[in-house]
C-alpha cells in the first residue's frame, strides 16, 4: 500500500514512538508541579522544547507544542488577531480552499468585529502572489494561507507570498507557523 496523504498525518517514524513510549511511561507527570518526578518531566519538556528550537533556528520560548494541527492553526491565527486589533488592523486574508480548523476560526473573528477577505483559486488551485498584493492594505493583520492543499494537492507560491507579506510588514501564517 502507498499512502499519499502525508499533508493530513503521517506516520511516524520508529524513533519518534520510542521517545514517546519512554515519555508516556516515565515523564508523564504533571511538568508543572514542583515534586520530583514532575520537575523530571519538566526538564524532558524544556529538552524537547531546545532540541526542537535549534531544528528550526528559534529561540525554545518560541516552541508552543500543541494537541494537533487544527490547534495550532487557532493559536497562530487568534494570536495574530489579537496582535492586530491592538494597532488597529482588523483585516485578515486567506483563500477560499483552506482546512475548516482556519475557516471556522475566520469565521469567529468575523463575529468579533474582524473583516476576513477569501481570495478565490484558479482552476489548477493556486492562488496568484498579485492577488495576495491586492487584498493586502493598511488594516491587514495577517495572511494565511495553507501550503498543501490536503484535498486537492495544490501548493501555494508560499516563499513569494512570504515576501510580499515582509515587504508589506503583514506577518503570513503557514499551516501552524507564523512568519514575519
Amino acid at each position: 500500500m502507498i499512502y499519499m496523504d502525508n499533508a493530513a498525518t503521517t506516520k511516524m517514524t520508529p524513533a519518534v514512538i520510542q521517545a514517546m513510549l519512554l515519555s508516556m511511561k516515565d515523564d508523564w507527570y504533571n511538568p508543572s508541579s514542583l515534586y520530583a518526578p514532575a520537575q523530571r518531566a519538566a526538564e524532558a519538556l524544556r529538552d524537547a522544547r531546545a532540541r526542537i528550537a535549534v531544528c528550526l533556528n528559534v529561540s525554545p520560548d518560541e516552541i508552543i507544542f500543541t494537541s494537533g494541527g487544527s490547534e495550532s492553526d487557532n493559536q497562530a491565527i487568534l494570536s495574530a488577531a489579537q496582535a492586530g486589533a491592538q494597532t488597529g488592523k482588523r483585516h485578515i486574508v486567506s483563500t477560499a480552499i483552506e482546512h475548516h480548523a482556519v475557516l471556522h476560526t475566520l469565521k469567529k473573528l468575523e463575529r468579533e468585529g474582524y473583516e476576513g477577505e477569501l481570495l478565490d483559486i484558479s482552476s489548477s488551485g493556486i492562488i496568484s502572489v498579485a492577488q495576495v498584493e491586492r487584498a493586502i492594505r493598511e488594516g491587514t493583520c495577517l495572511v494565511t494561507v495553507m501550503y498543501a492543499n490536503n484535498e486537492i494537492g495544490s501548493i501555494q507560491p508560499i516563499s513569494e507570498i512570504g515576501a510580499i507579506c515582509r515587504k508589506k510588514g503583514v506577518p503570513v501564517a503557514r499551516k501552524c507557523k507564523l512568519f514575519f
